[in-house]
């Protein structure tokens, strides 16, 4: 039987939703700064689209090599910097599919992530339209809290939050 007193601690895990957009650094800031605040961990998650399977197979392929390549790059920048800003080296993960189908397996995959972290933009309305989907997940697939972040958030702001 487990007690308190016998549990092994596992250190909370955050899990970060990237790419290219300003609003992806402001969440990774924030996660980071969570993390050292607990003694945690941080994985960052960056989806690459299918590769269109109309073109021909070689065009499909090469595209898909480039996307991935592009992803590889992003990830080890975004974990330069968070090891340089945080102390803090984030795990990376690459994934191929459908956006919003990908982030709820790797959350649903890592028994140790507490909580899925997403930088949002007032103006997107793309960005919006995976939130919506994401949180009606929440409950049936998604068992872990979403954190959307304001990617206008200052450090001060940030620091706030943590």
């Amino acid at each position: 039987m487990d007690t308190p007193d016998n549990k092994i601690f596992k250190a909370p895990k955050y899990l970060v939703c990237v790419d290219a957009r300003d609003e992806s650094k402001v969440a990774l800031k924030l996660a980071c700064m969570k993390a050292k605040e607990r003694k945690g961990m941080v994985d960052m998650l960056h989806v690459i689209s299918p590769a269109d399977f109309q073109t021909m197979e070689a065009i499909a392929e090469r595209m898909r090599e480039e996307r991935k390549q592009e992803g590889e790059n992003l990830l080890k920048k975004l974990a330069n910097e968070a090891i340089a800003e945080h102390g803090i080296t984030p795990g990376m993960i690459l994934r191929e599919g459908v956006t919003g189908d990908e982030i709820v397996s790797a959350a649903m995959e890592d028994h140790d992530v507490i909580m899925l972290v997403m930088g949002i933009a007032l103006q997107s309305n793309s960005r919006g339209k995976l939130m919506a989907w994401l949180s009606s997940q929440l409950g049936h697939k998604l068992l872990v809290p979403i954190l959307m972040v304001p990617g206008n958030l200052t450090d001060q702001q940030l620091s706030c939050l943590v």
